[in-house]
């Protein structure tokens, strides 16, 4: 990571006007703060504030006359700048806008209608990428990743509907750089040389590459954690997970769940591969868990960065610690866990028995989805600490409105991200989350910070999620049917 090297600027914070501030944040804000986690997360909250407020009305400045779909939201409510944070809210897109094409396009590989779609999502032409010829969403997304600066990323398609999302290469660049620094550095200490510039062994218990963030993540991993070394990058599985085939498993999954797994609208040829996914999903827990004891021999003395399910390491770490076995890597690694327990209940004492097995105070946890650059990693008091370059909403469930920002708030959690590249920054997401605006974090973070527990809407609403938004239901319509308006 050579661009680490550059000199710190933010010593030079008072002599910038607050746009200028926004501006260095937006383009470039790991080197604004000088790569350090501490800089990062001790700005005072009144000038964060300031500072996010100024780079809203400098991105939608921009972004209005770029992003169609914008231009009609904040066109439809006359917004061509807002005054106070909340005022942003009616220009958040809902999450689900990412997949809101008409699905027949998909079935029939109209790429080209899709491509219509996706560019009023966008500030980069992706109606210009050849589609002659296109048999696959692969084929499609390689073509787009070629010829412009998008790296398109899908969704596993679980819903039965395949998202894309027009996430550009120098977002991903900007993601994983946040990542390594929140995960290799303590705050409250200076980032050493090592912590910047050494190459660490990447450890993941998935695919080497793909389209979901999953996969095509690890080609910034690589760059970012191990110096570009195809050597220091380890995975479970050394292929490319098919967004084709996870789209079908998709379909597979809601036509089962519609109670006639029959009828599966997909390409023929898509179709019969059905026995393909079906073979590369097989035993995929006991290949994982032997990948894992597989690399804490080899890596042994070596600086790991191993990030995965807590459940999976919680299931290797305890057999590992029954059969005498324990990862002997070197200081300074870290283990991030995520995604609970899928559906598993973890045992209490998970995060004690996976520490004990990778020899490591404390396992990580980071927040964070495609539709992010930057990811929100839990502090020693639970909280996940949002990085100054992201602004954070709680909405009413049923009006979509701000919650108050003070006191304790439990809302459906949005967020507007400034560094965004390619598509526009303020999402609302499917998830409730819970923020004390007042009481600082014990860490000593100045960062808003997410408690811990966060959960689904639509578990809390007992079943589908229907999302409420800010916006006038007019100008939300009326934006939706001109998003939508493409040919089947």
């Amino acid at each position: 990571m050579a661009s680490m090297a550059q000199t710190s600027q933010a010593g030079t914070t008072s002599a910038r006007s607050v746009e200028e501030q926004a501006r260095a944040w937006m383009d470039d804000p790991h080197a604004y703060f000088g790569y350090s986690t501490t800089r990062l997360h001790s700005v005072p909250r009144a000038q964060m504030e300031a500072v996010q407020l100024a780079a809203m009305n400098l991105r939608l400045a921009e972004r209005r006359g770029q992003i169609a779909v914008l231009a009609k939201l904040a066109d439809a409510q006359d917004i061509d700048r807002v005054d106070t944070l909340d005022a942003m809210a009616p220009l958040l897109l809902p999450h689900d806008i990412y997949k809101s094409y008409p699905i027949s396009l998909l079935a029939k590989q109209r790429f080209d209608q899709i491509a219509k779609w996706l560019d009023r999502l966008t500030v980069h032409d992706v109606t210009q990428v050849d589609t002659d010829g296109c048999a696959s969403i692969d084929d499609w997304l390689m073509r787009i990743q070629a010829a412009t600066p998008l790296d398109v990323a899908t969704s596993s398609g679980s819903s039965g509907t395949c998202s894309f999302y027009p996430k550009s290469k120098r977002d991903y660049l900007i993601s994983m750089t946040g990542l390594r620094i929140d995960l290799l550095q303590r705050f409250g200490v200076e980032p050493t040389d090592a912590d910047l510039h050494e190459k660490i062994h990447v450890v993941s218990p998935g695919y080497r590459d793909g389209h979901a963030t999953s996969g095509r993540g690890h080609h910034y991993t690589k760059q970012v954690f191990c110096g570009d070394d195809e050597s220091f990058l380890h995975c479970a599985f050394n292929f490319k997970i098919s967004s084709d085939l996870m789209w079908l498993a998709g379909r597979l999954r809601a036509a089962a769940a519609a109670g006639d797994a029959s009828r599966i609208d997909v390409p023929p040829a898509l179709l019969a591969r059905r026995a393909e996914w079906e073979a590369v999903q097989k035993d995929m827990p006991a290949q994982q868990a032997a990948f894992i004891q597989q690399v804490t021999a080899q890596l042994k003395g070596e600086r790991v960065a191993a990030m995965g399910l807590t459940n999976m390491f919680y299931t290797v770490a305890k057999k590992g610690l029954a059969d005498g076995i324990i990862a002997d890597f070197a200081p300074g690694s870290v283990v991030m866990g995520g995604g609970g327990g899928k559906g598993v209940a973890l045992a209490e004492d998970a995060e004690a028995v996976i520490c004990q097995f990778f020899g490591v105070d404390r396992m990580l946890s980071a927040y964070g989805m495609t539709e992010i650059n930057c990811h929100s990693v839990l502090c020693e008091h639970d909280r996940y600490h949002v990085p100054p370059m992201v602004t954070p909403y709680l909405l009413d469930i049923d009006s979509g409105q701000p919650l108050p920002r003070s006191g304790v708030q439990t809302g459906r959690y949005a967020f507007f991200d400034m560094t965004h590249q390619s598509a526009w920054g303020g999402l609302i997401t499917g998830d409730m989350a819970t923020i004390d605006w007042d009481t600082p974090c014990p860490c000593g973070r100045t960062s808003y910070g997410l408690e811990k527990q966060i959960g689904r809407v639509s578990d809390f609403l007992g079943g589908e999620d229907k999302i409420s938004c800010a916006a006038t239901p007019s100008a939300q319509a009326e934006a939706m049917d001109y998003l939508t308006a493409i040919e089947a």
